[in-house]
């Protein structure tokens, strides 16, 4: 089965907008020289799923109209 995803849904928006702030707010966090190597780890990766969140819509398959189920 698919992932579907409709990119133009204000459910999807919401995310999109939440996910794009937090983005920001972490690669700002990454580049500050002080944190500890554990620390730039995890933001790294929090990052890298944010990254893939976003890219959903581009890997999904488009949503099917109601109705057209083939």
């Amino acid at each position: 089965m698919k992932l579907e995803i409709d990119p133009r849904s204000p459910t999807w928006r919401f995310v999109e907008q939440h996910a794009t702030k937090r983005l920001t707010e972490l690669r700002l966090k990454n580049d500050r020289m002080s944190m500890g190597p554990d620390e730039t780890a995890h933001t790294r990766g929090q990052i890298a799923v944010l990254k893939e969140l976003l890219a959903l819509p581009e890997t999904a398959a488009p949503a099917q109209p109601a109705g057209d189920q083939h």
